[in-house]
């Protein structure tokens, strides 16, 4: 007897192929007018896309696993690590001041630019030169330090100046659908050129030079920084509400947002928005880079088989990319989000059990759970700045809400700082396995995001965000 076996609807759903291929054809409406449009917006958009991708892609080639080697070179330790990702977060919270700066030009762009510059000169190639000074090992760290608190200063104070310029050229009717194409743009490019560089890495290291390979790697960072000038330069500028009223007015606007800097907060969705988001800050950043160094300096994964697994990444991402954009349209950002922050919470608790004898199958199967669910969070996160942004003083907002990102992204790291020294004796055997604080902080952190999740729906339906 011959059963012919029909998936369920559900499962037929996300096995359909046919509108991620059109995603990625540009053969969707809003694709076709990104990709074919003769307006200023329109060509603004398709460098916002380019800058958008190789700035991830030159921060991924000098951040993450990467940078956790460099330390390793540079012989940083559990406690430093804390510390260095910590002060790059206090670093950051001066995003708050970023109006200071900004509002006392009419044109922002150059001024994005040259911070820009300085940034990537202190992030990529003096941090990436350290290794190489022939100081003592304590004078190095000082060096590091010392460039990383530059750059991230520097970017910090023009980074919100970013969000101002490309929200004029994305009408809010498609910010859905082009949040969606740029993080599935964003993931494809980082995590392709991250197992390229992983080949790079494990090539010279398997040559006992580790150094040789880190440093190729931020060469390859340099020139998509440079990439991400050019489409910067190419980025239309367009004047703010403020600068189209008479210069009285012009110098009124101007001054309102440096004598009231906590103007966002008298908008109560702005604020209900900003502190969720900010709470998301908190809990993701706990981990810091300690799971990082697991897996690198304790599990000793191949750099080639992270990159591997990340790629897997670009498959999962083209799937469900449009899965979560369907949903947003269908529920509601608060909706979505909530949803993929309950169902993330098994991601974590996964990556409880990863060791050395049995990561190759279970890190690998729970990084493409992770990302298929994770777009519903990446989407929402990258809008939320916007979803309740008035038509003035969007500087003022902006840097508001980077600089309480950031302040609790530097909580959330102080805390897994705190967590790491204070257990790091801890060994606990649960079903045969052996559990120490750089997994069970991972744990800790699935947990807070399940709670999270329950959050942001409960303040979607009482707000009806």
């Amino acid at each position: 007897m011959h059963i012919k076996f029909t998936p369920p609807f559900w499962l037929r759903q996300r096995l359909d192929l046919a509108r991620p291929i059109k995603i990625l054809k540009g053969r969707t409406l809003w694709v076709q007018r990104l990709v074919s449009e003769d307006t200023v917006e329109a060509k603004s958009r398709k460098y916002i896309l380019s800058w958008n991708a190789t700035a991830n892609i030159s921060q991924n080639l000098a951040g993450g696993n990467f940078l956790v080697g460099l330390y390793a070179i540079l012989k940083v330790g559990d406690v430093l690590l804390g510390l260095l990702t910590t002060i790059i977060q206090l670093c950051c919270i001066s995003q708050i001041f970023s109006p200071l700066l900004l509002d006392r030009f009419k044109h922002k762009k150059t001024v994005l630019l040259v911070t820009r510059v300085i940034f990537y000169t202190f992030f990529i190639i003096v941090v990436g030169g350290i290794p190489y000074i022939p100081v003592s090992d304590g004078m190095r760290i000082n060096l590091l330090v010392a460039a990383m608190v530059t750059a991230y200063v520097t970017n910090s104070l023009a980074s919100p100046g970013y969000s101002v310029l490309h929200i004029r050229s994305i009408p809010e009717a498609s910010r859905a659908d082009f949040f969606s194409i740029l993080s599935l743009l964003n993931n494809i490019c980082i995590y392709v050129f991250i197992l390229i560089c992983g080949y790079v890495v494990d090539f010279f290291r398997n040559r006992g030079n580790f150094l040789a390979g880190i440093t190729a790697v931020r060469i390859i960072a340099v020139i998509f920084a440079a990439v991400e000038i050019y489409s910067h330069i190419h980025v239309h500028e367009f004047d703010e509400p403020d600068h189209a009223q008479k210069d009285s007015v012009i110098e009124k606007e101007n001054k309102r947002p440096l004598l009231n800097p906590l103007l966002p907060l008298k908008n109560k969705q702005f604020t209900i928005c900003a502190v969720l988001t900010g709470f998301y800050s908190f809990i993701a950043n706990i981990p810091g880079l300690y799971y990082n160094s697991y897996l690198v300096n304790d599990v000793v994964a191949p750099y080639s088989y992270l990159g591997m697994v990340y790629f897997l990444s670009v498959p999962c991402m083209i799937i469900f990319v449009p899965f979560w954009n369907r949903v947003i349209k269908k529920k509601s950002w608060f909706g979505a989000i909530s949803t993929a922050l309950i169902l993330v919470f098994f991601h974590y608790c996964s990556l409880l059990f990863v060791n050395r004898s049995n990561y190759m199958v279970l890190y690998t199967i729970a990084m493409i759970y992770y990302f298929s669910i994770i777009p519903g969070v990446n989407i929402v996160t990258v809008n939320l700045p916007f979803y309740r942004l008035p038509e003035g003083s969007r500087t003022i907002y902006i840097a508001f809400w980077a600089g309480f990102n950031s302040f609790m992204a530097m909580l959330g790291l102080l805390s897994g700082s705190f967590f790491i020294a204070r257990t790091h004796s801890v060994a606990i055997n649960f079903l045969g396995f052996s559990i120490h604080n750089k997994q069970l902080i991972m744990f800790i952190t699935g947990i807070l995001l399940l709670a999270l999740g329950l959050g942001y729906r409960f303040f979607s339906k009482k707000e009806q965000l």
